[in-house]
């Protein structure tokens, strides 16, 4: 029997609870896939291949990335985001490709230190919460009209 499924549960879990060190949750749980169990990683995406597939797998995958996605859209309604679901998506798309990247993508061979990780995170949750800009596209896509 494999431990994927189980180690995969216990990683995303640890992502949810207050660390001492002041680093976010989702960071450390990221650096420790990484640099502890890049071969689930690799299984994990090759689950994701094969659930395009079959359903039961579908079903699966979408419960286990549930975990996931709902702490992140948790974090950034309580960080004040005006559309938490989209930038929980960012979220989320960022930490998927980067593990990727990583474990199996083209800087297979080089893991991210914390410190790296921490700074590429907060880069990203400065940039989401808050006011819309003038240049951001309002969520229909449209843009305002610059005022003269």
């Amino acid at each position: 029997m494999s431990p994927g499924p189980k180690r995969e549960t216990a990683t995303i879990s640890a992502s949810r609870t207050a660390t001492a060190t002041g680093l976010p949750t989702a960071v450390i749980a990221r650096h420790r896939y990484l640099t502890g169990h890049p071969e689930l990683l690799v299984s994990r995406y090759e689950l994701a291949l094969e659930a395009t597939r079959r359903p039961e797998l579908r079903a699966f995958y979408d419960a286990m990335g549930q975990r996931f996605r709902e702490p992140m859209v948790a974090m950034m309604t309580a960080a004040g985001s005006a559309e938490p679901e989209r930038h929980a998506l960012s979220l989320v798309a960022w930490c998927e490709g980067l593990m990727f990247s990583c474990a199996a993508g083209s800087y297979h061979d080089s893991v991210p230190s914390l410190e790296a990780l921490r700074l590429g995170f907060g880069e990203l949750l400065r940039g989401m919460p808050g006011t819309p800009d003038e240049d951001r596209p309002a969520p229909d896509g449209s843009r305002s009209a610059p005022e003269e």
